[in-house]
């Protein structure tokens, strides 16, 4: 008995330990990774999301983040911070819409979703400067995207396809409708 209660304490010992090691190592990197996630947010909204805006405002208006895209000092549309539900996790994203509500953008920041497949929604194709699923929103309507109608499915991910098309339509619709009643657009 005294050595069952001896190992167990040794097991316990190493456990804390383990677990302080593992809590530390969190602590310093924490912020390392939230600034190399601004860094990629920054590059995807001037490049992909906003192209040609030069300054961003972040606001947030009733739980809808968001940031402000000026080009010369002048409002020339928002990126929406979107996030949604797919195949084996979250897919948060970045969307840009002109002051008409017509997509400029879409970045994909992170994802979990299977490789060869669901991951297929952020795969840039040789010769193309973008994801091919991507592109296909631009230009459309943001607040009526409708998977298989506007968009296609991505053959073997339609569950992370659809959750992009979805999380955009409704995270703009979301956010319109909160613009319009504080502001009365």
């Amino acid at each position: 008995m005294n050595q069952m209660l001896r190992f167990g304490l040794i097991l316990g010992l190493i456990c804390a330990a383990a677990t302080l090691v593992l809590a530390v190592t969190y602590e310093v990197t924490k912020p390392k990774i939230e600034d190399q996630l601004k860094k990629e947010e920054s590059a995807a909204l001037a490049k992909v999301v906003m192209p040609g805006a030069d300054t961003f405002t972040e606001k947030t208006l009733d739980g809808v983040e968001y940031l402000e895209a000026f080009k010369n000092k002048r409002l020339v549309g928002y990126c929406i911070r979107a996030t949604g539900t797919g195949y084996s996790g979250y897919i948060r994203m970045l969307v840009g819409i002109d002051l008409s509500s017509t997509i400029k953008g879409v970045s994909i920041l992170e994802h979990s979703e299977t490789p060869g497949l669901g991951a297929k929604i952020n795969e840039v194709r040789p010769k193309e400067e973008e994801p091919y699923f991507l592109r296909q929103f631009k230009g459309k309507q943001a607040y009526s995207i409708e998977l298989k109608k506007d968009v296609d499915a991505i053959t073997g991910a339609t569950i992370s396809s659809k959750a992009v098309s979805d999380a955009i339509r409704d995270t703009v619709n979301k956010f319109l409708a909160k613009m319009k009643d504080e502001k009365g657009l």
